[in-house]
């Protein structure tokens, strides 16, 4: 095996030069002045002012990038594989934590946007659980092709069937033949388009974001006529009116970056300042407004995107949204596949269990309905969506869960 086809350790080195850049420009930043708005309204034109002010302030005089550096290279142990994918070559960057465990469960993160692999950090102490009874997990989490510390495709069109494509090569290559995932966001597609394309190896999935094309009448009458008649109680009324919100009030942002996403690149990649506005707007807006979001990290993520130096965080929404509907919602997942998912009252997309069996799985195994938490669930909720993983991975078959390592 040549040493371009087994994992390179990998550690976060950004040189003097880039670092500099960032600094001054962030030293020279100025912030546009904003408006007064009515109570209740104040992020209605974006991110405030003086919330931005704040922010400029402490990523001037607080935020010290070597430190988070280190914290980074000395919490997650990561590594770069070279994944060929038809005429592409990625190579992808990814966290890997093996379990000591001999019954360790392969489980493989997959983050969206504007999140990235540290939304894993909660999740890696599943790999040494305290209680020795508990099930133990091989922790996986590669950055999408195209994202933060993964090479960009060369060519405009790499769907989200290719990223599968991409990350079950991974999976393979690590060693392990069957595996769960779990993913919100991007990675929600990304994994829903796996568990259709390698129902063998991708044996289930467990999501915190849902979207899904109607019921058919033809195959699926009386979930069609619950849908047309607005089967729905008062709290799903209360997430499928916030999904649409989303859609038509907040979308935006995906019909900007689905359209020019080169020129957004321009203009995010060469200005730290207005990347962190952009990332945080939809970063406040989509998490539980009690939800308080610290500011080291707030910063940290949006470094990660300035040094991707790539459209794609971008991109990706105009060559994969348009390809979903064919690709990933309209396309059932069989009954091969154990689903389950996690549904937060803040998140943005959601549809309730006799929808989603209709159009999305046929072998659910777990699904439950939080009171509490948004769209970055490994994030805002991490001990919920811990024991949900965990109840999930009950919830398989013995038959099953032998042939995950369990």
């Amino acid at each position: 095996m040549s040493k371009e086809s087994k994992p390179q350790p990998f550690r976060i080195n950004v040189d003097a030069e880039t670092h500099d850049w960032i600094t001054q420009r962030i030293q020279s930043a100025r912030i546009v002045p904003d408006v007064k708005q009515p109570d209740g309204q104040e992020w209605a034109d974006g991110v405030p002012g003086t919330v931005m002010h704040d922010l400029v302030a402490y990523w001037k005089h607080k935020y010290n990038w070597r430190d988070v550096e280190e914290k980074l290279n000395s919490t997650y142990k990561m590594f770069t594989l070279d994944i060929p994918e038809g005429d592409e070559l990625i190579k992808l960057h990814f966290v890997h934590h093996r379990s000591g465990r001999a019954n360790a469960i392969p489980l493989l993160f997959l983050h969206g946007w504007p999140g990235n692999f540290t939304e894993v950090e909660h999740l890696l102490g599943l790999t040494n659980p305290e209680d020795p009874k508990q099930q133990a997990f091989h922790i996986v989490a590669p950055s999408l092709p195209g994202f933060v510390f993964s090479s960009s495709p060369k060519e405009p069109r790499f769907s989200v069937p290719r990223i599968g494509s991409v990350c079950n090569q991974l999976m393979l290559k690590l060693g392990y033949a069957k595996y769960i995932g779990q993913g919100g966001d991007w990675g929600s597609f990304v994994l829903r388009s796996m568990a259709l394309s390698f129902p063998d190896a991708c044996v289930g999935i467990h999501l915190n974001f849902l979207t899904a094309s109607n019921p058919s009448p033809l195959t699926h009458p009386f979930a069609y006529l619950r849908l047309l008649f607005g089967d729905f109680t008062p709290d799903q009324k209360k997430r499928i009116q916030r999904s649409h919100w989303w859609f038509t009030k907040e979308w935006a942002y995906g019909e900007i970056q689905g359209t020019k996403p080169q020129t957004m690149a321009y203009g995010l990649t060469d200005s730290p300042v207005g990347m962190l506005s952009w990332l945080f707007d939809r970063m406040k807006l989509n998490t539980e407004p009690s939800y308080v979001w610290d500011p080291e990290m707030v910063i940290t993520w949006a470094m990660l995107y300035l040094l991707s130096g790539s459209s794609w965080h971008a991109r990706i929404y105009k060559y994969a949204i348009p390809m979903l509907p064919p690709q990933v919602d309209n396309r059932v997942i069989s009954d091969k596949v154990a689903f389950g998912a996690s549904c937060f009252p803040y998140d943005v997309g959601y549809i309730p269990i006799w929808w989603a069996k209709a159009t999305m799985a046929k072998n659910i195994v777990f699904w439950k309905e939080h009171s509490k938490g948004g769209h970055f669930a490994a994030i805002e909720s991490p001990e919920a969506l811990q024991e949900d993983i965990k109840e999930f991975v009950a919830n398989l078959s013995e038959e099953m869960r032998r042939s995950l390592g369990a």
